[in-house]
């Protein structure tokens, strides 16, 4: 049995969801900005309403009525740009670092700028609004308000941050939940937030499946549920059949009431839900290794406001070549193996899976020899040792290069011999280096744990400028065109 089934199989028999960490592994702004949005089903660069706000008390719904018809989504969407926008690049505004970024100096906000929303889904949701605003022309007939592509780049970028693994600028809590806990569900119903929520915080005398049985019938965005689509539809129709086609204002103000009132209310359920989830999740301690990912969520934040005001004023390619796929590939890749590593590193609970997958060993430190000397290549260099006596039979061979969990940065240990010991194994360890470690050495009977987890900066990838022709397309691939004027393509070139 895996050690998710086995908290899996707890859950179901306590009640409710188990802890699959001691520490929270994710920031939690003091100050986050908040979007809960609301899509149409069949329009997935659209949404039927936005609501956004920094406050538990509420947020301000922003509602377009027919979001079908471009002119009163794009005025609504300019009414929450307008918020949203400064806002968000506030954040660089308050006190900063300076650094060398790119041999330019680069002003990092020393606050953690943070956008939190219900889900994944709803990450996607903005990330398609991103890329339908992003290249609208803002000059022309049909221009658009200079701040809609702003918004929509910001979008963009955000929902490209998301996929870096242990980010922390727009952060799911559905996902959080789901990363902290474990509960009698599948993964796919673990991505509701509700049902989650039930299962950390079923109620007194309540077990967590009927909890969650209840909870999942609340739609917390950005689909509604079967009933309140057809109600949104229907006063949807109705709006569009009272304006008669009239855009102006004071009309849509005095006719969108209605659907502006379903919507408030869809919005306030998952508005309290969420802050529920942020007051109670921000009561737990932080682990170790957080700040540094801030840190590095801080400087792409800057990175990125850096670009905006740039001669590309913040305009990314949305189709990567083969060099810039791999790359990319490899920032995630080494980015989720930090992640793992730090995790484990930080926290008892997340290195039980790695040791019951026989990466790692655990034990009480019997003999600790830091003057042990040794022959190599001819010369005779200090070679430190530690034996240590585990209580399940060691599982990794001799020769396997492992790292002390207070040292995770430091030199590798290399396990030179093992030889039973009752139900355990005597490990003897031999650290490959005859420098002094800023961690010391593992003191005798202290517990230590070394795993072939570290935090060591992995290899940078170096890649050529030009694409070799192996990776080259047979023919180039179409020009981008932005969503709403697909026959003009000079723009969004």
């Amino acid at each position: 049995m895996s050690f998710q089934a086995m908290l899996a199989a707890r859950a179901h028999k306590d009640g409710r969801a188990q802890p699959s960490a001691l520490f929270r592994h994710r920031a939690i702004s003091e100050n986050p900005l908040c979007i809960v949005a609301w899509q149409l089903g069949a329009e997935p660069y659209s949404v039927g309403a936005i609501a956004f706000g920094t406050k538990r008390s509420g947020p301000k719904v922003y509602v377009p009525g027919y979001p079908l018809d471009r002119e009163l989504l794009f005025s609504a969407l300019t009414d929450f740009a307008k918020d949203f926008c400064p806002a968000f690049e506030a954040y660089a505004q308050g006190a900063v670092e300076v650094i060398e970024h790119f041999g330019a100096e680069l002003r990092v906000p020393k606050m953690l700028p943070q956008v939190i929303v219900a889900n994944s889904e709803t990450v996607g949701v903005l990330g398609r609004l991103g890329r339908r605003l992003a290249y609208l022309p803002t000059t022309g007939e049909r221009a658009a308000d200079p701040i809609l592509p702003r918004l929509g780049r910001h979008f963009m970028w955000l929902a490209a941050h998301a996929n870096t693994p242990g980010q922390q600028l727009i952060l799911s809590m559905a996902d959080l939940l789901a990363t902290h806990y474990v509960a009698g569900m599948s993964s796919y119903e673990a991505r509701s937030l509700a049902a989650m929520d039930a299962w950390v915080d079923p109620g007194k005398g309540r077990h967590g499946f009927d909890a969650a049985e209840v909870a999942e019938r609340q739609a917390v965005g950005p689909a509604p549920d079967p009933i309140d689509a057809e109600r949104v539809y229907d006063l949807m129709m109705q709006f569009n059949q009272a304006r008669a086609g009239r855009r102006d204002a004071p009309t849509v103000r005095k006719l969108v009431k209605p659907l502006r009132d379903l919507y408030a209310d869809l919005v306030d359920d998952t508005w309290k839900l969420v802050w529920k989830v942020v007051d109670r999740e921000r009561k737990r301690t932080e682990a170790a290794s957080v700040s540094r990912r801030v840190r590095e969520d801080r400087i792409a934040y800057a990175s990125h406001l850096s670009w905006m005001v740039g001669p590309a004023q913040g305009r990314r390619k949305v189709r990567m070549n083969s060099r810039s796929a791999a790359m990319r590939l490899n920032e995630y890749e080494r980015a989720k193996a930090m992640m793992i590593a730090e995790e484990a590193i930080d926290d008892p609970l997340r290195m039980l899976p790695v040791l019951l997958a026989g990466k790692a060993i655990a034990g009480q430190v019997l003999r600790c020899d830091p003057d042990r000397r040794e022959l190599i290549n001819g010369r005779n260099c200090k070679r430190p040792s530690v034996v240590l006596r585990t209580d399940e039979p060691c599982a990794l061979p001799t020769g396997t290069e492992v790292w002390w969990t207070k040292a995770p940065a430091g030199r590798e240990w290399v396990i030179m011999s093992v030889a039973g010991n009752g139900a355990g194994s005597e490990v003897t360890l031999i650290l490959q280096t005859n420098q002094a470690q800023e961690a010391g050495l593992p003191r005798v009977g202290q517990r230590a744990c070394f795993s072939q987890l570290n935090t060591r900066t992995p290899y940078e990838v170096h890649l050529p400028q030009s694409t070799p022709w192996t990776h080259r397309p047979k023919e180039p691939p179409p020009p981008e065109t932005d969503l709403e004027n697909t026959s003009d393509i000079t723009e969004a070139a």
